[in-house]
């Protein structure tokens, strides 16, 4: 499996967009809506790890966010 220049892929069972969720210090996890994994090695070009890293910045936020609103939405019950 190779890496667009956006930094996702392709998955490879159900052929839906993969995006990076995670990372380590020389690899990196992506994942499909449909919830199926695939570690890869990090990119040695800087501009697509970059691109990586910047993926998996953007879920911690959303993940963050929600579960913001999740402990809200308990104080208004």
């Amino acid at each position: 499996m190779n890496l667009r220049d956006d930094g996702t892929a392709d998955c490879e069972t159900c052929h839906m967009p993969m995006f990076p969720v995670g990372s380590g210090d020389d690899e990196v996890t992506l994942e499909c809506a449909n919830r199926h994994r695939v570690t890869l090695e990090l990119p040695e070009d800087a501009k697509l790890r970059r691109f990586v890293q910047n993926w998996v910045m953007r879920k911690g936020a959303q993940l963050d966010e929600q579960h913001r609103r999740w402990e809200s939405d308990d104080e208004v019950e």
